[in-house]
C-alpha cells in the first residue's frame, strides 16, 4: 500500500472496469513494481531469456487492457496478471519457433518448487505450455494453481483467495499437479 489515503487496489480495480482512466493508471502506477518483480523472477528460471522484465510486464499489462475484464480482488487481477504473462511467454516462445524452425529456443531449468523435490530439469516454454494444457483438461483447478504459482508468483494463501479454496486444498492440488507435471515433462526430455 501507497499510503492511507490510497484507495485500496480492489477499489481502483472495479473503477478501472467502469471507464475510470485516472483509477486504471493508478492500478498501473500501484502494480507496476510488483509486476516487475514476478516477471524478472521468472524470467530468472530461463538459461536464455528473450525478453527483459519489464517488456514482459509491459506486454501482459496491454493483453489485460484488451482483454477489459473487472477483476473481483487484488488475488483475481494477480490471477488474470499471471495468465496473461503465460501467454506472452508462449507466443513468444511459438514466434521464435517459427521463426527459425525449433532451432534454439530457449530452455527453462524448472527447479524443485516446479516438479515437487525432483531435480532440476531443463525444458522448453512450450512443452511446459502443453503439459499445463493437458493438466486443465484433466484437473483444471489443479493446472490454474500451477499458474498462479509458478507464473504469477503467487504464495499458497494467495492462490487460495483467488481460487476460492483453503491453503490446505491449494498444498495438495499443487503437489499433485507438480508431480502430474514433472511425469508428463519426463516424456518430453
Amino acid at each position: 500500500m501507497t499510503g492511507n489515503s490510497d484507495p485500496p487496489l480492489t477499489e481502483l480495480l472495479r473503477r478501472s472496469a467502469v471507464g475510470d482512466g485516472a483509477a486504471r493508471d493508478a492500478v498501473w502506477h500501484r502494480v507496476h513494481d510488483h509486476l516487475r518483480r514476478l516477471a524478472h523472477a521468472r524470467l530468472a528460471k530461463e538459461s536464455a531469456p528473450q525478453c527483459e522484465p519489464t517488456e514482459l510486464v509491459h506486454e501482459a499489462y496491454i493483453k489485460l487492457a484488451e482483454l477489459k475484464l473487472a477483476p473481483r480482488d487484488r488475488e483475481h487481477f494477480y490471477a488474470i496478471a499471471a495468465n496473461a504473462m503465460r501467454q506472452v511467454l508462449v507466443n513468444q516462445a511459438r514466434a521464435r519457433k517459427r521463426a527459425k524452425r525449433g532451432s534454439g529456443l530457449p530452455d527453462i531449468t524448472l527447479n524443485s518448487s516446479f516438479v515437487d523435490g525432483a531435480s532440476p530439469m531443463v525444458v522448453d516454454v512450450l512443452d511446459i505450455d502443453r503439459a499445463i494444457e493437458a493438466l486443465e483438461q484433466a484437473a483444471p483447478r489443479k493446472a490454474e494453481a500451477v499458474v498462479l504459482s509458478y507464473f504469477g508468483g503467487l504464495a499458497d494463501d494467495e492462490v487460495a483467495g483467488a481460487l476460492d479454496v483453503s491453503a490446505a486444498t491449494v498444498k495438495r492440488d499443487l503437489r499433485t499437479a507438480r508431480a502430474w507435471l514433472a511425469s508428463a515433462l519426463e516424456t518430453v526430455r
